[in-house]
């Protein structure tokens, strides 16, 4: 069986280094892509998603070159692309394949997206019910609803577009990235309660970035048909990633540094820091492309929504394990139709160590015990890379934890178990 056997210990001084961003790395193919010209993108996070969108592009006629060793990609963009009866395979890249869906409304022909048996299961309706109001043809293959998909465009020609984000803010941002590449100003109303809010702020930054102007009012987004305009632009170092190592050492009462982690991060699960701070994890150092954190002895629970940061809550719910008091999350139902369902799988394992956790149907509420009532066991993680990364911090204080299928990791951080280890070294 494969397994990672985390060891714990406490007290430690180590100095990590995090992968770009997955989210502004698959965005900047995109918009790079939909540019038509030529750009640099540095510090680019090499991984199973990424790797997917770049397949998929190339095979959309778009020039890739990589420098694995510095992590430089030069793309020279295919515009409103061409293409016809195209497969494209994209794992269980949800970005991949959400973004993809539009890009290819910019353009004309037919091709298919499809993915694996997980993905196969992540609903698209909201997204593709976008898509056939702004007249493109999309079929489902399989289920109503859900990916396979087949996609024919013959370009977009309607001027508004209302999108429902309950479910998830990809749908809004594969929209709002392809938008000026249509040939007519467009209206885009955002309905229901918008989730993961930041990642939509994140996309619009970026568009500006490549020299978008867009207008937002109320809930509506217009935007005229425009060029996108950039010849090389910097990947931020990955905050979700930084989570789990901004969480060892709170909970281990230890200090780490990370590298590649901005100051003025455009991502909003940032927004983590400050909820560790305000258990007490203390900021020694803080330049701007890393810091430097310690730990405290004990610290409490925490009560908040987390709707606009749902991919850092299962880093919260390890946390919650070690406090003193209660940590509830609600807000969060869109957990549920990540790579699995979160929710479910975090009860699942937690109880395996003779945890307390009770599940809401937006959320989890995780009653802590002393150290010596949890027990060791195997963990399973669901081929979900969030679930190994996050319950592998459980072996920092429980022995005998074994972490099932870390390879899984390699979806967003490749490197996850090789960083996690250096703490050892460092004895």
């Amino acid at each position: 069986m494969n397994y990672f056997q985390p060891k714990p210990i406490t007290n430690f001084n180590v100095t990590v280094d995090i992968p770009g961003s997955k989210s502004i790395t698959n965005r900047a193919l995109i918009l790079s892509a939909l540019s038509g010209k030529t750009v640099v993108l540095k510090n680019i996070l090499l991984s199973d998603d990424t790797k997917y969108m770049i397949d998929a592009l190339r095979a959309l006629n778009n020039n890739i070159e990589i420098d694995e060793v510095n992590k430089i990609l030069k793309i020279t963009g295919n515009k409103n692309p061409k293409y016809e009866n195209l497969n494209l395979y994209i794992g269980n890249a949800g970005t991949a394949m959400r973004f993809l869906s539009s890009y290819l409304a910019t353009g004309e022909g037919t091709a298919t997206l499809y993915g694996n048996n997980r993905m196969n299961q992540r609903p698209i309706k909201d997204l593709v019910d976008s898509l056939l109001q702004l007249g493109v043809h999309v079929k489902y293959l399989n289920n109503e609803g859900y990916p396979p998909i087949r996609i024919t465009s013959k370009g977009i020609f309607t001027n508004y577009v209302k999108i429902d984000g309950s479910k998830s803010s990809q749908y809004i941002s594969s929209i709002l990235m392809a938008a000026p590449n249509f040939k007519i100003p467009i209206e885009i109303e955002l309905s229901g309660k918008i989730v993961s809010k930041p990642y939509i702020n994140m996309t619009l930054a970026m568009m500006n970035n490549f020299g978008i102007k867009y207008n937002f009012e109320n809930n509506s987004i217009y935007i005229s048909p425009q060029e996108y305009s950039l010849n090389e632009y910097l990947v931020e170092g990955d905050m979700s990633s930084a989570s789990y190592f901004l969480a060892m050492a709170l909970i281990s009462n230890s200090t780490v540094t990370l590298n590649n982690f901005f100051k003025n991060s455009i991502q909003g699960d940032s927004k983590f820091l400050n909820i560790l701070k305000k258990l007490g994890l203390k900021v020694l150092k803080f330049s701007d492309t890393s810091i430097t954190v310690k730990g405290v002895p004990t610290y409490k629970g925490i009560e908040l929504s987390m709707n606009d940061i749902p991919d850092v809550a299962q880093t919260l719910a390890v946390v919650g394990i070690f406090a003193t008091s209660p940590t509830k999350v609600w807000d969060v139902e869109n957990m549920r139709i990540k790579e699995t369902d979160r929710i479910s799988a975090l009860k699942n394992e937690i109880l395996k160590i003779n945890g307390d956790f009770i599940e809401f149907n937006d959320g989890f509420l995780i009653i802590p015990k002393s150290l010596e009532n949890y027990q060791g066991n195997s963990l399973e993680t669901y081929d979900d890379h969030r679930m190994a990364m996050s319950l592998s911090l459980i072996g920092l204080k429980v022995p005998n934890i074994k972490i099932l299928d870390p390879d899984c990791v390699s979806k967003t951080f490749p490197n996850f178990f090789k960083e996690f280890s250096k703490i050892y070294k460092e004895e």
